[in-house]
């Protein structure tokens, strides 16, 4: 029963997910030139989807914790995703392979959220080192890691669809961050 609980969050999850990534795609094709760009989301590449993302956002602070919040919440559901990712795989994939993709991408996931979680907390504290950047980066590139793992079969839809959301949600991570004051 535990199993099935999870295999519906999972589903839950993605579809939440693809949901919200697929309107952003399609708001992005119909660019509203009356829609105001944030002053937070000059350096994003979808500039519309970060707007949305920090369509409330007061201070800079404010913002890069509105889009990291986002960001460790989308990185978090990964688990149950990556667990319905597993039984999806075609029954033909070796179960080694298996292994090593599920084990891979759970690492990978998982050490991006530790590592947002750090800049999370540095954050809080005013991030004095100023290393948000560089661990924004750095979890970013743990994601690669991740498609990595799918070098020897193609990933499945569902999984893309959510692994290209994760970087998006860290791109304008970066983009937000970028725009700081004291670094401006």
């Amino acid at each position: 029963m535990g199993n099935r609980n999870g295999v519906a969050f999972s589903l839950v999850s993605l579809a939440l997910t693809f949901l919200l990534f697929a309107s952003q795609s399609n708001a992005q094709q119909t660019v509203d030139p009356a829609i105001k760009v944030s002053p937070y989301c000059v350096k994003a590449i979808d500039k519309p989807f970060c707007t949305k993302i920090v369509k409330v956002a007061d201070t800079w602070q404010e913002a890069i914790t509105e889009v990291l919040s986002k960001a460790i919440m989308q990185t978090k559901m990964a688990e149950p995703i990556m667990a319905n990712l597993l039984i999806t795989l075609p029954s033909t994939t070796d179960a080694k392979l298996k292994d090593d993709i599920g084990s891979g991408c759970r690492k990978s996931y998982n050490d991006a959220l530790q590592t947002l979680k750090e800049v999370e907390e540095s954050l809080k504290t005013g991030d004095k080192t100023k290393s948000a950047n560089t661990k924004i980066s750095a979890a970013m590139t743990r994601l690669d890691d991740c498609e990595d793992e799918f070098k020897k079969i193609p990933m499945p839809t569902e999984f893309a669809t959510f692994y290209e959301g994760s970087k998006k949600l860290l791109s304008t991570c970066l983009a937000v961050e970028r725009t700081r004051p004291d670094l401006v």
